[in-house]
């Protein structure tokens, strides 16, 4: 039994530890392939230590580029992996690029797909993430949903799965072991930061920062605040800051990408988070920290309907109003987690589920 974990973005990283661990564990044979659609090598290996996984079987190094250039990159590079050497599986999370671009390479190659986070939907079509994880889904023999809501929506799609399982959300484990050595970094008390008594932001996402107009709203907005903003910059954020000429107010105080046990602690020690990230909207929400969505939709509506997060977009009144009704947040808000997202160990049925799928008679 052979199964490749293919993935090529941070989040992904992060999503993909505790699975490899749980099949190590079990003595099945996995090796990690790495598209490099996140093109920060010396980040991507950060990541890699701090989860503790090993260096990829193979590195693609697609590096930026163009959606379909970076998309026909992998689909390449991992169609010649395959004519070498072949698993019985692939498991391929989330919903980038190199996710669509994994499913593609392994249907045409005759590698089955196990889609982990399989389900999640927003409804806007102008996300290149939704139309990824949608075709991703349709092409997947498992879906590895992280929520109930998740199934429900792959089901009143009638996707032609083998095998669709609720498994919980393996970001949830890999946090929950992680958090107790989350600390904000020594640059936080440089910059003049209170325990508590700061904002952390991040921005990425294309219909957020590759619009100037909707990228000034929202920087204009968070830099009035009553607190402190410690703004994480991406990398294509920063371009488009310097792009457009938006200058950050003196109250947002500009942090490079952090590692993420950084990230958690900068997130543990805030009083609020505002971003566009869907990673980060769940990793808030399991550390207690209310969350303003930079977007007029989330495929998490978990989240939103828990009253613990609420969609202000880029809009500066909405902005206001959601630093108010963040004040009023109080802990229950948060207490579902485990409920909504499992307990911890969801990767261990991913193992359950992705075994069942190869132990299964007169599979072809």
């Amino acid at each position: 039994m052979k199964v490749s974990i293919i993935l090529g973005t941070r989040p992904q990283i992060i999503k993909s530890a505790p699975v490899y661990a749980a099949f190590r564990k079990r003595g099945v044979e996995c090796e990690i392939l790495n598209t490099g659609q996140h093109y920060d090598y010396e980040m991507n290996r950060q990541f890699f230590s701090e989860l503790e996984l090993p260096d990829p079987a193979a590195d693609l190094n697609v590096g930026p580029g163009a959606p379909s250039q970076q998309v026909a990159a992998i689909i390449a590079g991992l169609g010649g992996l395959f004519e070498k050497t072949i698993p019985e599986i692939a498991l391929v999370p989330g919903d980038t690029n190199s996710a669509l671009a994994a499913g593609i390479a392994c249907v045409k190659s005759g590698v089955p797909v196990a889609h982990l986070e399989s389900g999640c939907r927003s409804g806007d079509y102008r996300m290149a993430e939704e139309i990824n994880r949608r075709l991703l889904d349709h092409m997947s023999r498992v879906l590895l949903c992280p929520t109930l809501r998740c199934v429900s929506n792959v089901k009143r799609e009638h996707v032609l799965a083998e095998s669709v399982v609720n498994v919980g959300d393996t970001m949830y484990d890999s946090l929950l072991v992680l958090a107790p050595r989350a600390t904000a970094p020594d640059s936080v008390s440089k910059l003049g930061l209170e325990r508590g008594g700061y904002v952390f932001m991040t921005l990425h996402r294309a219909e957020t920062v590759d619009d100037p107009v909707a990228l000034r709203r929202v920087m204009g907005a968070v830099g009035t605040l009553p607190l402190p903003v410690a703004f994480s910059v991406h990398p294509r954020t920063r371009a488009r800051l310097k792009e457009f000429g938006v200058s950050p107010h003196p109250n947002v105080k500009l942090l490079e990408p952090l590692p993420y046990i950084e990230t958690l602690g900068m997130v543990s020690e805030s009083k609020l988070v505002i971003t566009d990230s869907g990673g980060l909207q769940k990793e808030a929400f399991w550390l207690g920290k209310p969350t303003l969505i930079a977007r007029d939709t989330t495929e998490w509506g978990e989240i939103v309907s828990t009253g613990a997060a609420i969609l202000v977009g880029t809009d500066p009144k909405r902005i206001e109003r959601g630093y108010e009704w963040s004040r009023n947040v109080g802990a229950a808000k948060f207490r579902s987690a485990g409920r909504l997202f499992g307990k911890g160990n969801a990767s261990a049925k991913v193992a359950d589920a992705v075994e069942g799928y190869l132990k299964k008679p007169g599979r072809d």
